[in-house]
């Protein structure tokens, strides 16, 4: 404080005050996922690949992503297969992600606050394995889904829609 003898002691509260408030500032903007796990993960290089349905994940440094899922191919009820169209049900949700030790967990980021109770019961718990590399996903009821690494970034799509995920979440 020796070139700050001129604020007075209150004024140099303030200014201790806002340095603490910028510095939490920045500490909640820092990445909180290594490189290893940031970027696309899939079942599959497309959502549409296969008879069966899909899963990826796209997760930023600062812990925010996406979770998509695509359904399986319709069947006919008749049992004919008669190389219709290939439509695939596709559905995704905002999530925020944290790292503890090797456990990546993810949780649903509610956009509404009366669906906050039902998102902190939505989480999927993740395993990462160097060689692959693969994510091992799970959830309440579901059963484990292997993702391999597509890319180390998001498409730029995901990135427009977790700029507005940023802007929204609570």
């Amino acid at each position: 404080m020796g070139h700050c003898w001129w604020i007075s002691a209150p004024g140099r509260r303030t200014v201790l005050l806002a340095c603490m408030l910028s510095w939490h500032a920045a500490v909640a903007a820092a990445d909180v996922l290594p490189a290893h796990l940031t970027g696309s993960w899939g079942t599959a290089e497309s959502l549409y690949d296969g008879e069966s349905g899909q899963s990826q994940m796209h997760l930023d440094a600062d812990g925010y992503g996406v979770m998509v899922g695509s359904t399986p191919r319709p069947q006919r009820i008749d049992g004919k297969n008669d190389a219709g169209p290939e439509v695939h049900a596709v559905i995704g949700f905002p999530l925020r992600a944290t790292l503890d030790g090797t456990t990546l967990t993810a949780r649903v980021v509610a956009l509404d606050p009366k669906d906050a109770e039902k998102a902190r019961r939505a989480e999927t718990t993740c395993r990462y394995e160097a060689m692959g590399p693969t994510l091992t996903c799970s959830g309440p009821g579901r059963k484990p889904v292997v993702m391999k690494r597509l890319s180390e970034t998001v498409p730029a799509e995901i990135a427009r829609t977790l700029q507005q995920v940023r802007s929204m979440a609570p």
